[in-house]
């Protein structure tokens, strides 16, 4: 879930023809609240790296992408059509092709369909100007509130449930060559129905759904992230009620040729089979 949202503020580059450049930045997630922030510290030491930030690089080089943190990593490969998966802890990955990819969502979906008790969700999606403006790493940045509001209604029982996430975005210009970055996602969604971030949440018709009404609305934005503030509810809960509430930072912006490392399997890793759940 984290690398989705943080993949929707990515769309908030400015489309241009493909210049196959490199492109790369870092990005740092940190928990700071909610009920899963309050899990991680009843959990104590043995859960300290869970409850340290998570800093990542995110690069872009021809029709490859990476993203590589000290525990994960995955490149997409354009050319190849394939996505492989690096687990930097076990020293394994594995490799998935796009139409492996496109089989197995497509038998979710089906699967989903044929569920006659399954949950009837609902979507309202915003995205806003508040005008307030602020400096961010050197640079000035505009505020944009999004949010997104999933009610559910159980077909079998008739109980009814609800989500809602809130993002507050700071975006300031693009930095030069950042339209890589929205170039990729929008080919791997063309090309798959997926994005990088995606997650096995998104092979749901009606979560897809909903989810095309975020782009529709994060592509009426110009800019680049450097700020977000997540903050996910039950319901219209808010503050210490909420579920999680998590910051992500983004810096470095760079158009200086990338480390070529981050698309490298290394030499002495064991292949293994895919593991659906960890696409990312």
């Amino acid at each position: 879930m984290f690398r989705q949202l943080t993949m929707i503020s990515c769309l908030l580059g400015i489309a241009v023809s493909p210049m196959l450049a490199d492109f790369g930045y870092q990005e740092k997630s940190t928990v700071t609240g909610g009920v899963a922030a309050g899990m991680l510290k009843v959990a104590g030491v043995f859960s300290k790296a869970a409850r340290e930030p998570i800093e990542a690089a995110v690069a872009v080089k021809g029709n490859r992408m990476a993203h590589r943190s000290n525990r994960h990593g995955s490149i997409i490969d354009l050319d190849a059509q394939t996505i492989t998966q690096i687990d930097l802890q076990r020293k394994t990955y594995s490799v998935m092709t796009f139409d492996q990819m496109k089989a197995m969502l497509e038998r979710m979906r089906q699967k989903m369909k044929q569920n006659p008790n399954g949950n009837q969700v609902s979507f309202q999606v915003s995205a806003n100007k508040t005008g307030n403006r602020k400096t961010i790493g050197g640079m000035g940045a505009a505020e944009i509130i999004l949010k997104m509001e999933m009610q559910g209604t159980d077909q079998q029982s008739g109980q009814q449930g609800g989500m809602r996430i809130t993002t507050d975005l700071w975006v300031a210009p693009a930095a030069a060559g950042y339209a890589e970055i929205r170039h990729f996602h929008r080919r791997m969604a063309e090309e798959l129905g997926w994005t990088p971030g995606g997650n096995m949440f998104m092979a749901n018709p009606q979560v897809s759904e909903g989810m095309a009404e975020v782009y529709k609305e994060m592509s009426k934005l110009d800019g680049m992230p450097v700020f977000e503030t997540v903050t996910m509810s039950a319901g219209s809960a808010s503050g210490s009620g909420s579920l999680l509430e998590m910051t992500v930072e983004m810096s470095g912006f760079s158009s200086n040729p990338v480390d070529a490392s981050l698309f490298e399997v290394p030499a002495d890793f064991k292949k293994v089979e895919p593991d659906s759940r960890r696409m990312r």
